[in-house]
């Protein structure tokens, strides 16, 4: 029974940590995708560099990865094909513990008929060792053992709704990331579009420099590693 209760305690914790988690991170992509799009508008290339390399929830190596490309004039393509490859790594990230929370689900069962036949094990020692084999004697020590089992499969068939509920929200975190990936690609072409008339940045990893037109530097946002 302790078993059992340390594999519900474990579950539980995996679900209540991702479920705040995912929950925080959608509500960040949201907001996001607002500041991106209305930097977008006014045609600001410095601000969105600085609100890419930003980005909360994970999202700024996989913006800074298009805006790279969007500054190096890339087509529409190549840049989602950039940002595609680190928001897949994102993904990733994010459905982290289903399958841990799966695998408790299977071992519950299993772990409450192990403890049935230990507890059956236990009451045929016993009876042997008491003589008595009338049926109260049997029904008490096997109704007893049968308790792990119950509890066992009771806890199973809560870690595999936990395991749907928590796999539907991570779906659909990962959805609104991918839709966030392809709106940016396009923001970020258009907007590399519209300041054509600016000189490109020689791009490094980890800074962005911006030439303004009449060659004076317009300073720099240091992006994601």
């Amino acid at each position: 029974m302790w078993a059992i209760c340390g594999l519900m305690a474990v579950g539980g914790a995996i679900f209540v940590e991702r479920l705040i988690s995912v929950r925080a991170i959608t509500g960040q992509l949201r907001v996001l995708d607002r500041r991106i799009r209305d930097t977008a508008n006014a045609g600001n290339l410095p601000e969105m560099m600085s609100i890419c390399a930003k980005a909360p929830g994970g999202m700024g190596p996989v913006l800074m990865r298009g805006l790279e490309a969007a500054v190096r004039g890339q087509a529409r393509d190549d840049i989602l094909s950039e940002m595609s490859r680190d928001g897949r790594k994102l993904s990733l990230r994010i459905r982290r513990g289903l399958g841990m929370l799966a695998t408790l689900g299977s071992m519950s069962p299993f772990t409450g008929l192990f403890g049935t036949v230990l507890g059956i094990m236990q009451a045929l020692k016993s009876i042997g060792a008491s003589g008595s084999t009338g049926l109260d004697v049997v029904a008490t020590g096997v109704s007893e053992a049968l308790i792990t089992t119950a509890a066992g499969i009771l806890v199973a068939v809560v870690l595999v709704l936990l395991h749907q509920w928590l796999r539907a929200i991570l779906s659909h975190a990962v959805l609104e990331i991918q839709v966030l990936v392809e709106d940016a690609a396009d923001v970020f072409s258009r907007l590399a579009a519209n300041q054509a008339g600016i000189p490109q940045a020689i791009v490094s990893p980890g800074l962005l420099p911006v030439a303004t037109p009449n060659g004076a530097s317009a300073g720099a946002v240091h992006g994601a590693p």
